[in-house]
């Protein structure tokens, strides 16, 4: 099945759960935060339903909603208009199916994007380490280390050592040593390559002495040149 057939099936869920319990819906996809808002259905024979029911679905104004809402990879919510409650087990199946359908959506839509080149040349997003908050190595797991500091014991197949004569090697110490800083984030935006190739290229420099060692949320020391400026091979 394709990220929008689950999607839709998703969906199909959410509003079976919703007519179940005499709830609409709002999904809002097309800006962030991505939001999901619930309310009561109107008309008097389902706020009678309601008051029959109250003890097993909760009490909800007529007036009154909840919404989730996705940002930064967390869902919270919130109960405006009034009192809104629900059970637990039915809030949990919305959730659960919530989080599934923000998943295959987002999949959708960057694959969309993706395929039909709909982002202009420049505009693909970059997380800029020297913007970043430090505060956020913080909230690593226990134990975990930045993707800098990862070193793996085996090697990756088909990734191969890069040397100094290597084109994309000679460009990006080029880069860093006219900016004078050496992050990944750099490399990507001025050589349009993605964080691993970028990565490497760290290494890389940093094996040939064009860079120091990792910096935690510091950009890399760019070491001085100890080769002379254009005197080998000169013709004049």
């Amino acid at each position: 099945m394709s990220e929008i057939s689950m999607y839709e099936a998703q969906k199909k869920k959410l509003q079976g759960l919703c007519d179940e319990h005499d709830l609409v819906y709002r999904f809002i996809k097309d800006r962030y935060p991505i939001t999901l808002t619930i309310k009561p259905v109107q008309g008097m024979d389902a706020q009678m339903s309601m008051l029959e029911n109250v003890e097993e679905v909760g009490y909800r104004s007529p007036d009154a909603s909840m919404t989730w809402i996705f940002e930064d990879g967390v869902l919270e919510t919130k109960v405006t208009g009034g009192t809104f409650t629900i059970s637990k087990t039915l809030r949990t199946k919305i959730e659960t199916v919530l989080v599934k359908m923000i998943a295959y959506w987002q999949q959708y839509f960057f694959r969309d994007v993706m395929e039909k080149n709909s982002l202009r040349p420049g505009v693909m997003p970059v997380i800029d380490e020297d913007e970043a908050d430090d505060s956020e190595a913080s909230h690593l797991p226990e134990g975990a280390e930045p993707l800098e500091q990862y070193e793996d014991d085996g090697e990756i197949p088909g990734d191969e050592k890069l040397g100094k004569d290597d084109p994309d090697v000679q460009e990006a110490t080029r880069i860093v040593r006219g900016e004078n800083k050496a992050t990944t984030s750099l490399l990507q935006r001025r050589m349009n390559i993605g964080y691993a190739k970028a990565a490497r290229l760290l290494d890389a420099l940093e094996e040939l002495g064009v860079i120091g060692p990792y910096n935690g949320s510091d950009s890399r020391e760019v070491l001085p040149s100890d080769e002379p400026d254009d005197e080998e091979g000169g013709e004049d």
